[in-house]
């Protein structure tokens, strides 16, 4: 949905609740108010919710004015009244808002590699769990199949060489630089050490540690101290403690966009033909599609033991409407079965859209088919843009010139946060009084921090969509 429809809603519903309630008051002219009907006849498989979407008009006044409507249910033929309502106040309005809405979102990026810092001196601490201890310095043969192999100490090293080359770029920007570096071996003991060291508090941030458990036990230990901890890696529950930030958007946030996004398909296209494919983990993902989606064809994974017979899915994806598929699960094997069944049967006549409210690390297995989700057209959200191209070159070059190979995901995640956190704690001088300044954005990264409770969160989502072998951002809806 655009802007222009959520104002509008607002609106409405502002405006009727005041004449609900306040038919006397004299702060508008009658004059000026004229609420109209429109007569709806209910066609087959619409619902209230794409009859709302329709007219732009809340369900709640539908039903207020259509007192034969029980629950939620309509029948085909019935004939609603739809009320509309046309102030010169409310356009007035409309205008005024969508003007600074606008204006407000042309300054909403901020490039702080650009700004001039405040503050040239930043200390922080970084903690990853390196489990140096587990390799084996003495053995070069041991020490290269252990660094081989996708790990914590792996996944340390990458994210702590990203991290170098933040710290490079910040002190060609003229920034003065102090870092610590801890090894928490993914122990609560060595939580215990570092949460109760003296130089703990006196930094101007945390860059750690990863795992959700590990985060919530430092926090909570220096819960009394003003010192922000910073969530690098996990789009998983944590506990909002004093100063968290979470630097990934949860999981809730990013299928709010996906929903969002499907009610502006819902305002294109009323009636597509729609799959849903879920298992017990993603119950509550089917039931919002539903909300939308009514008549939609339901496939439970955890029922058919993770396969999907190619004649149902033949039988039920038709070629004279738009075909969407949601695929909910985050089962490798399903996703691989799936995507590759459902790119078999596009043709000229039928074409297959494919969805998931949320991309789990399981999307960049080998073994699915980017061509494939390509085809399918696959929408998600997330929360960084997967894309490898001459923008990183800067970065590639100085990366190789470092390490001897070009850098992976991680690494260019761990750059781009190590970057902002640096950039904001010095153009603001404290970490937490840079979070007004509206969305920093990086290549792959974007980051635009909430306050919640005491903690902090990146509300930055972005939704991809596949194109052949090519991926691009879709922003209408931000």
């Amino acid at each position: 949905m655009g802007i222009m429809r959520h104002l509008r809603l607002f609106l409405l519903f502002f405006i009727i609740s005041i004449f609900g309630f306040s038919q006397n008051t004299k702060s508008v002219n009658d004059s000026e108010i004229n609420i109209e009907f429109i007569d709806h006849s209910v066609k087959r498989k619409q619902t209230l919710f794409t009859i709302s979407n329709l007219y732009n008009v809340p369900i709640d006044l539908i039903k207020k004015y259509n007192p034969q409507i029980k629950g939620n249910k309509i029948s085909k033929k019935m004939v609603l009244k739809i009320p509309f309502i046309k102030t010169i106040e409310l356009e007035k309005s409309i205008e005024e808002i969508i003007e600074k809405t606008v204006d407000k979102s042309k300054k909403s990026t901020i490039n702080l590699i650009d700004s001039i810092p405040k503050k040239k001196s930043i200390s922080f601490a970084f903690i990853a769990p390196f489990n140096l201890d587990n390799i084996e310095i003495d053995s070069i043969e041991k020490t290269k199949i252990y660094l081989e192999k996708l790990n914590l100490s792996t996944l340390s090293l990458d994210f702590y060489s990203g991290t170098l080359m933040a710290l490079q770029k910040a002190k060609n920007l003229g920034i003065n630089l102090q870092v610590d570096t801890y090894d928490n071996k993914n122990s609560f003991e060595e939580i215990d050490k570092i949460a109760n060291s003296k130089k703990i508090k006196n930094y101007d941030f945390i860059l750690g540690p990863f795992i959700p458990r590990n985060i919530n036990r430092l926090s909570s230990m220096l819960s009394e101290f003003n010192t922000p901890i910073v969530s690098p890696l996990t789009s998983k529950e944590i506990n909002l403690n004093k100063n968290i930030f979470q630097s990934i958007p949860p999981v809730e946030l990013q299928r709010e966009l996906m929903f969002r996004h499907v009610d502006s398909l819902i305002l294109q296209d009323p009636d597509p033909c729609v799959m849903i494919i879920y298992d017990t983990s993603t119950e509550n993902v089917k039931e919002e599609l539903l909300k939308r989606f009514p008549y939609a064809e339901l496939i439970d994974t955890d029922l058919t033991m993770g396969l999907v017979d190619p004649e149902i899915t033949d039988s039920l994806l038709v070629e004279q409407k738009n075909n969407l598929v949601f695929l909910e699960s985050q089962n490798l094997n399903v996703i691989t079965s799936v995507s590759s069944l459902l790119n078999s049967q596009i043709s000229k006549e039928r074409n297959i859209n494919m969805f998931s409210s949320y991309r789990s690390e399981t999307y960049e297995n080998e073994n699915i088919s980017f061509q494939h989700l390509g085809n399918l057209k696959f929408t998600y959200p997330t929360y960084f843009y997967p894309k490898y191209d001459e923008e990183l070159n800067e970065l590639n070059d100085l990366f190789f010139e470092n390490f001897g190979k070009l850098p992976n995901k991680i690494v260019i995640r761990a750059y781009e946060i190590t970057l902002d956190l640096i950039l904001r704690s010095a153009f603001r001088r404290k970490l937490v009084k840079s979070i007004n300044i509206g969305e920093t954005k990086y290549y792959q990264n974007r980051f635009k921090y909430k306050k919640l409770n005491d903690a902090y969160i990146n509300e930055s989502v972005l939704l991809i969509q596949h194109d052949d072998l090519d991926v691009f951002e879709i922003t209408s809806e931000k």
